[in-house]
């Protein structure tokens, strides 16, 4: 395997971003069957002025149209499911504590240095700050500040409900000039790279935040990507982009998140210039239908698809993003499980809730596509080559050790004797193989670790296949890996990634 540290960002964010690029059949991993799929809805209800409705409903006051037909609600939660645990102080102090809340909702906060002029980092960055400080000091929901730069994707904060440290992260951050942007300009390789780069950073957090089973609130403040226009372009390039959003957008349904996008720019839009059609955005779901059929791929097609708003024009952005915030706060869950068993992953299921109450209006995601087995874990995609797959787990295991985001998919604990690390994983997450005649299983995973310096550097790194039986029901996974470091680290990350699940985790280290 060539060396992580050689990784370029445009490689990377590329190739695990396109991965239907490559058409070579080959044979792959068993796949996981989905016999039985169940969608779960988060639901906001508001009036017609656009106040959340906090008075108790019940299943009857919702009906589920999945393409114009009624479906049968299997499960029901109002927003008093989704609390966190009563106490006068912080729960969670990191992401390690979110198995403390159940199923309450979280928070992800990000600001977008790579797509935002730079005059709009600032405006952004006071907005937030602006935002922060009108809070309590101890927040409702538990907090993570993420920053999207020139070159990386990086959690600055860990999941916290103390206001004033993610306050005090903000203000020391100096954010990048976007010569990325800058440099590529409204067209060409260059805003499909910072494209590429948007949709790494949407799926990297529906993987690192799969273990936490409440719904996931992705505020993201900045322009996000800029927008392309499908029509009269070449018919490859075309169908990748268009795939790589569907894809994208599944990871993040997947891992129930549901964004809300907050453009800083007022009135402003940016897209990819081809020769189209100037009432091309007029053919845009105007009937109800796939949103990504219309020949626009755009970064606000996100939020709607995922039950979230794109907020556009708008100046008081501390207002915008409280009010993001407190959406997904308070929310309704209902799930159905389909009357329509086709498996058809390129029809768009659309999805509409309408209330018995005509004066309430129910905001949910705008539809789905049936979920594949490489939605689930994208090695195990059947129309790719044996190269492209090796190339995407590298990718997935280079993003995962090259960054400071908590990876939760995958319980992990490491402790050290002497040079060797014992590393465990938690039984939750793992992928068991059928029993052999025997009845034994086994579980098999990717394992990495990565060290650095004081300065963020990645100086090594070893990566190993590991296969393992199953033991006792609640044992997990346990193995060794020795590794001799240099005296100069400062953090020593380890990563473990289920095969068949495609579900991480991650551990650092930071006292040796």
């Amino acid at each position: 395997m060539s060396s992580l540290a050689r990784l370029s960002v445009t490689t990377a964010v590329l190739v695990s971003l396109f991965p239907l690029i490559a058409t070579t059949q080959t044979t792959q991993p068993a796949t996981i069957k989905v016999t039985t799929r169940i969608v779960v809805l988060d639901v906001v209800v508001t009036d017609k002025k656009g106040n959340l409705i906090h008075r108790d409903l019940t299943a009857d006051d919702f009906t589920i149209l999945e393409d114009k037909q009624t479906q049968t609600i299997r499960s029901f939660e109002p927003p008093s499911q989704h609390q966190l645990p009563a106490s006068d102080k912080a729960v969670v102090n990191s992401a390690a504590d979110l198995k403390k809340i159940g199923d309450a909702p979280v928070t992800l906060l990000v600001l977008d240095e790579l797509n935002s002029r730079f005059e709009d980092m600032s405006f952004s960055r006071q907005m937030m700050i602006k935002y922060l400080e009108a809070q309590a000091p101890i927040l409702k929901q538990p907090t993570a500040m993420m920053i999207a730069t020139n070159s990386t994707f990086q959690q600055v904060h860990d999941y916290t409900q103390n206001r004033d440290e993610l306050i005090e992260v903000v203000k020391k951050r100096m954010p990048e000039y976007p010569w990325r942007m800058m440099n590529s300009g409204r067209s060409g390789p260059g805003s499909v790279e910072r494209m590429a780069q948007v949709m790494a950073a949407l799926q990297q957090i529906a993987q690192a935040s799969s273990g936490t089973p409440g719904r996931k609130n992705l505020i993201w403040v900045g322009n996000g990507f800029p927008s392309a226009n499908l029509v009269g372009m070449e018919q490859q390039q075309a169908d990748t982009l268009e795939a790589a959003m569907r894809h994208c957008t599944a990871r993040l349904l997947a891992a129930r998140i549901t964004m809300y996008s907050i453009n800083p720019t007022a009135g402003s839009t940016s897209v990819i210039e081809v020769d189209t059609p100037d009432d091309l955005n007029t053919s845009l779901d105007e009937n109800g239908s796939d949103p990504f059929g219309g020949g626009l791929v755009s970064f606000t097609n996100f939020a709607p698809s995922t039950g979230g708003i794109a907020f556009t024009g708008r100046n008081d952005l501390n207002n915008v993003i409280a009010e993001s915030v407190a959406k997904g706060q308070d929310y309704f869950t209902l799930s159905y499980s389909p009357s329509n068993t086709s498996d058809d992953p390129a029809k768009f299921r659309r999805i509409r809730i309408v209330m018995k109450d005509p004066t309430l209006r129910a905001t949910t995601r705008d539809g789905y596509y049936p979920e594949t087995s490489s939605d689930i874990n994208p090695v195990l995609d059947k129309s790719i080559s044996t190269k492209q797959v090796v190339a995407n787990l590298q990718l997935d295991l280079s993003a995962a050790l090259t960054t400071t985001i908590s990876y939760n998919g995958l319980t992990v604990a490491a402790t050290k004797s002497e040079n060797v690390y014992q590393i465990h994983v938690a039984e939750s997450g793992l992928r068991w193989s059928d029993p052999a005649p025997d009845g034994s299983q086994h579980a098999e995973a990717t394992v990495a670790a990565g060290w650095y310096d004081s300065k963020g550097k990645l100086l090594g790194h070893v990566i190993r296949e590991e296969t393992f039986p199953r033991g006792d029901s609640n044992s997990g996974a346990n193995f060794t890996l020795p590794i001799t470091l240099p005296n100069n680290i400062v953090r020593l990350r380890f990563v473990v990634r289920d095969a068949f699940s495609g579900h991480m985790g991650t551990a650092d280290v930071t006292k040796f």
